[in-house]
C-alpha cells in the first residue's frame, strides 16, 4: 500500500536506475518495460537529496488500491520490481531502492527522523508495522536507522536508549 503514491527519488539515483534498466525489465509486467515511462520528468531543486535535485517515479492507474495508484515499480504481486531485480543480481535487497521507500516508514523531517504514522496509508495498516510481540520500535526498525543513521549512530542510539531504560543518562 505505501507504493500507491510513488516517490521522489534523487536524480542521480534516477539515472542509475535508468543504466540498469536491463535487468529490472525482466521483473515488471511487459506494458511497464519502457524506461521512458519509468519517471514523471519533474525535476525539482531539493536540498534534502545528494544531489541536490529529485524526480518522481511515474505513478499508474490502480483501482484496487485505496490511493487508486501505485508507483510503476510495484509489481502485481505487490512486490518492488527493483528489490526483486536487485536481489535476483545477487545484489543487497536496496541496491536500487530509492533511499525513501527502503526507510518507510521511518521519514526525515526538519533534519530529524521520525515515523510516518500520520501518513494515511500507514494508518490503513501497512506491512511495515510488522505485527508480533511488542518489539521498541528502535529495534523493530533497525534496518531502516542503520540506513539512516549509519552503523556508529545507531550503536550510540541503542546505548542511550538502554541507558535511559535502566534510569541512567
Amino acid at each position: 500500500m505505501c507504493c500507491g503514491f510513488g516517490v521522489y527519488v534523487d536524480l542521480a539515483f534516477a539515472s542509475r536506475i535508468v543504466d540498469e534498466a536491463e535487468i529490472i525489465k525482466p521483473h515488471l509486467p511487459p506494458d511497464r518495460r519502457n524506461v521512458a515511462d519509468w519517471f514523471d520528468g519533474e525535476v525539482k531543486d531539493d536540498a534534502d537529496f545528494p544531489s541536490g535535485a529529485k524526480v518522481g517515479t511515474q505513478i499508474i492507474p490502480d483501482p484496487l488500491n485505496p490511493a487508486g495508484t501505485r508507483c510503476v515499480f510495484l509489481r502485481p504481486d505487490q512486490k518492488c520490481a527493483l528489490q526483486v531485480a536487485s536481489v535476483a543480481a545477487k545484489r543487497h535487497h536496496w541496491d536500487l531502492k530509492p533511499y525513501y521507500c527502503c526507510l518507510y516508514p521511518v521519514t526525515l523531517l526538519d533534519n530529524g527522523l521520525e515515523l510516518d504514522e500520520e501518513n494515511e496509508v500507514y494508518g490503513l495498516g501497512g506491512s511495515c508495522q510488522r505485527p508480533g510481540a511488542p518489539v521498541p520500535m528502535y529495534k523493530l526498525l533497525k534496518d531502516e536507522l542503520v540506513l539512516a543513521l549509519g552503523q556508529e549512530d545507531y550503536d550510540q542510539l541503542c546505548t542511550k536508549v538502554e541507558n535511559l531504560s535502566r534510569g541512567r543518562q
